[in-house]
């Protein structure tokens, strides 16, 4: 496509990104290089807040100076922990505004406590129905809990990091099933029922469904950009859908810029294709599927 680049493995990314932007080559190469006026209305998205701090240091270095006026560098935190989609306020459309208004992620220590009280209070109605049993023990010292509650956060984030409903989880249930899984299934009614009526009850949302709701406003924020208002991502490879979907709306604008990380332009069509679903190991599988 005339709009996705890539650079080489070897090439320091983030100054060659730079100096690519200062001379006019992106988001296509031959425009004139931007000014003082025209740069800072460049938005510039990168897959981490660290990104975003080395991209600042480039942009000097490139520039040869000690002060510029830079573009708008914001990260979209792809598959990072501190969830920092950061974006203008002022620039949001209707949607933008809406997911900013929606209510706040829970803060993560305070998510590890409500959930090993959920999993003691799980404990407690085994122990009253199968005191006998072997999962009744199950999560009975607050290391127990504790390790539960962790695991519990983590199958909740990788679940909405695919932007999939933990309700979705039912649908794993054979139509027969032992009377061990039918325990299981009790257990994950933390997640399928109760972790969501607590965020409900308190006005909370879950912090992987916050972040794909920015990532999703800002996607919309660009596909309402004039034609001449520029936009690149470069970085990220789209590893959760919601930043997919970021890029796609990029790859549509008219003055959009994909910038890939070390794709691979030499394999032959044949190992091209065969590298998804076959080979998750491979280097380039992660740009392949993408």
């Amino acid at each position: 496509s005339g709009n996705v680049f890539t650079l080489p493995l070897g090439v320091p990314f983030l100054e060659a990104l730079a100096r690519a932007i200062l001379n006019g080559d992106l988001p296509t190469a031959g425009r004139a290089p931007p000014d003082v006026l025209t740069l800072p209305k460049i938005t510039l998205l990168l897959p981490t807040r660290r990104a975003a701090r080395v991209a600042r240091e480039a942009f000097l270095a490139v520039a040869n100076t000690r002060a510029l006026i830079m573009p708008r560098i914001q990260p979209i935190s792809e598959g990072e922990g501190d969830l920092s989609l950061i974006t203008s306020i002022a620039e949001l459309g209707p949607s933008g505004a809406e997911a900013l208004e929606q209510p706040p992620a829970i803060n993560p220590l305070d998510r590890m406590l409500i959930l090993m009280q959920l999993v003691a209070r799980w404990r407690q109605s085994m122990a009253e129905t199968a005191a006998q049993s072997g999962n009744a023990t199950l999560g009975s010292t607050p290391a127990q809990a504790a390790q539960l509650a962790a695991e519990l956060g983590k199958l909740m984030d990788d679940i909405e990091r695919e932007n999939v409903s933990l309700s979705g989880i039912q649908a794993l249930v054979p139509e027969t099933y032992s009377e061990h899984w039918n325990k299981t299934v009790d257990f994950l009614k933390i997640v399928t029922e109760m972790w969501p009526s607590y965020l409900s009850a308190n006005g909370l949302t879950s912090p992987e469904g916050r972040r794909n709701a920015l990532i999703l406003a800002e996607a919309d924020r660009i596909a309402r950009l004039k034609p001449d208002e520029v936009v690149i991502v470069a970085g990220v490879t789209g590893s959760i859908p919601s930043t997919v979907t970021l890029m796609r709306a990029v790859a549509a604008h008219p003055s959009g810029a994909i910038v890939l990380p070390a794709l691979d332009r030499s394999l032959d069509e044949e190992s091209w294709d065969a590298i998804v679903p076959y080979h998750p190991e491979h280097p380039q599988f992660g740009l392949r599927k993408l």
